[in-house]
């Protein structure tokens, strides 16, 4: 059972080394391809819409012919495309390969939160889930340490992430089978019938919530600290997002000891006080590690929502209710907040504040 958890991690920091790599590179390909950096950046717009696309359609892959095939097909999705932007010659090349990469990434993430929902260790299915989720902040460093010390071209990042994404294909012979034996009939409509539509409808509104609190943060907050001219700031980055890979797993743990409803709470409570703070005390910094530590009202989501669905429609459930919140927030959220006419500290503060909130009564509604 340790060996399977091992594998499904594995995979998934794998999966997010591979979809944070572009992040380091955008200048680079900039530069090559003589686009603006806006023009690149849309390419990880794409991502998140093929990831909202790829999570559902791969949610139903998982529920109709099992876990574990879909995630062999998510797999081929994001390790080969990542490798295949190495050969690109044009933007819309990349475009049409960052798309992919994002409905294999996201496909993957979704199914991985189902079948840890499903493992045997039932006292330990929420400290999985914040460790997962902590992985996306281990992944970004991943790619910043193969950005600064490793790579010498803009390519060689995709060559490099792409060929340890390979990985995940021997990590996947160790990941269980899903408990059932063979295939069971669902239709998608059954996650709105009235035994589950309370859940359906709670989970996409935390989720797009969660996630127009996550993507901004964690997008933005480097171009915040550069632009109220606070020294060191690639370094706060670094460290707000080890302290958030820590804290997830704590999260987690915590949800599986006190309950999810009440730990995610808890920690949404500390969002909105954390946003607060980060309003009027930003250059003191510490408001900035308390955001991130915080967002880890999210770190268990993906197992917790996929708990409450049932068996036949767990993954579908699951990543419907991420859909919403990665297409909007992942794809639009950083869009979304540079829209409001003010300083960008308090552009991102407020938004931190209003989705903190919202994602706070969703929670409190959860049953």
């Amino acid at each position: 059972m340790r060996l399977s958890l091992f594998s499904v991690l594995a995979t998934f920091l794998l999966s997010a080394y591979a979809m944070y790599s572009i992040t380091f590179v955008v200048e680079g390909i900039s530069k090559a391809f003589q686009v603006s950096i806006s023009t690149v950046v849309f390419a990880i717009t794409l991502s998140w819409i093929g990831g909202a696309i790829g999570g559902f359609i791969f949610g139903i892959i998982a529920d109709k012919l099992g876990r574990k095939k879909a995630l062999l097909l998510s797999i081929f999705l994001y390790s080969f495309p990542t490798i295949g932007v190495y050969f690109t010659t044009n933007i819309y090349e990349l475009y049409v390969l960052w798309f992919l990469v994002g409905m294999g990434v996201n496909g993957e993430n979704g199914i991985s939160y189902a079948i840890v929902a499903e493992l045997r260790f039932t006292n330990l299915r929420g400290f999985a889930g914040g460790l997962m989720q902590g992985l996306y902040a281990i992944g970004s460093l991943l790619g910043a340490v193969t950005s600064a010390f490793i790579i010498s071209s803009w390519r060689d990042i995709f060559l490099f992430a792409g060929g340890f994404s390979l990985l995940s294909f021997l990590f996947w012979i160790w990941i269980p089978e899903e408990k059932f034996t063979r295939k069971i009939k669902m239709r998608v409509s059954e996650i709105f019938s009235s035994s589950v539509i309370r859940i359906t409808v709670l989970g996409s509104i935390i989720s797009l919530a969660s996630f127009l609190y996550l993507i901004p943060a964690f997008s933005l907050m480097p171009t915040v600290l550069q632009q109220l001219k606070i020294s060191s700031y690639d370094l706060i980055i670094a460290f707000a997002d080890l302290i958030s890979a820590i804290v997830y797993g704590i999260s987690g743990y915590l949800s599986d000891v006190k309950g999810r409803r009440i730990t995610a709470l808890y920690f949404s409570l500390g969002a909105i006080i954390s946003s607060v703070l980060f309003l009027f005390f930003v250059r003191e910094i510490f408001p900035v590690f308390l955001v991130y530590a915080f967002s880890a009202f999210f770190a268990f989501f993906g197992v917790w929502i996929s708990e409450l669905y049932p068996i036949q429609v767990r993954a579908t459930g699951a990543n419907f209710t991420l859909l919403i919140g990665r297409l909007i927030g992942g794809g639009f959220g950083t869009f979304i907040v540079s829209l409001i006419p003010l300083q960008l500290n308090v552009s991102l503060s407020l938004d931190l504040i209003i989705t903190a909130i919202v994602a706070t009564i969703g929670i409190s509604l959860m049953r």
